[in-house]
């Protein structure tokens, strides 16, 4: 009798302890996403121009949701795109230092993302950007590009992507990046009023004239050549 009450005790206990942890994780999990949306909700609602205040409540906010809970690969999505959008708005005033240590830190991050998850086109060509800050037009970087494109062949984000990397790169530009370069202006421009993103991004990397040496020929962008947006940028 005294051994089958002691063993209830132990059951009564184990379930207890169990409940307990099932609770204190839910409760984290909670307290993760919560903060999450906190850094993503302060993003919708940025400012024009920029606040550095508003940028630094969103990186507090997704990098203790990635301390709280750092198994969710949108976590370190987000914590990635925070961070580097910190650097685009205050590139003026970082040095070169600076600037390598902020791109490690989102290659990190989005490696994590990852290895949570794989089948991210995004994640993929984000990773891409980032190194090829650090490497130039590497194999590693033409590597993650082809992991971009086998996760969305159809994504324009990965297009754009690849355009990116190619006219930040185009005077070191191997050949192997420049048919694909062509081969992503291609399947870009079957995206319709999508592919027009490409003039604000060619302008950021100051890559306008190579893009609009590329759209004077071809078929698949007569319609592009007629564009107002053509005839802004070009």
């Amino acid at each position: 009798m005294i051994d089958l009450k002691y063993r209830k005790f132990i059951q009564i206990g184990f379930l207890a302890i169990i409940t307990l942890i099932i609770c204190y994780s839910s409760m984290q999990s909670m307290r993760a996403n919560a903060w999450y949306f906190n850094g993503l909700n302060t993003l919708k609602q940025l400012s024009s121009p920029i606040d550095n205040s508003e940028l630094l409540n969103a990186e507090n906010a997704i990098s203790l949701a990635t301390e709280i809970e750092p198994t969710q690969p949108h976590y370190w999505q987000l914590y990635a795109y925070i961070k580097m959008l910190k650097l685009t708005t205050n590139k003026s005033f970082i040095d070169s230092d600076k600037k390598k240590l902020v791109y490690k830190q989102v290659e990190q991050a989005l490696l994590k993302s990852i290895k949570l998850r794989k089948t991210w086109a995004e994640t993929w060509i984000s990773l891409a950007e980032v190194v090829s800050y650090q490497e130039g037009p590497s194999d590693r970087v033409y590597n993650y590009i082809q992991q971009a494109k086998k996760m969305g062949p159809n994504k324009i984000a990965v297009h754009l992507g690849a355009i990116q990397i190619a006219l930040v790169n185009w005077h070191q530009l191997p050949p192997k990046y420049k048919a694909l370069y062509v081969n992503e202006l291609n399947l870009a421009v079957q995206h319709g009023y999508q592919f027009y993103d490409v003039f604000n991004i060619a302008q950021q990397v100051n890559g306008l004239p190579t893009l609009c040496l590329s759209l004077q020929f071809g078929t698949a962008f007569e319609k592009v050549r007629v564009s107002n947006h053509y005839r802004k940028y070009c």
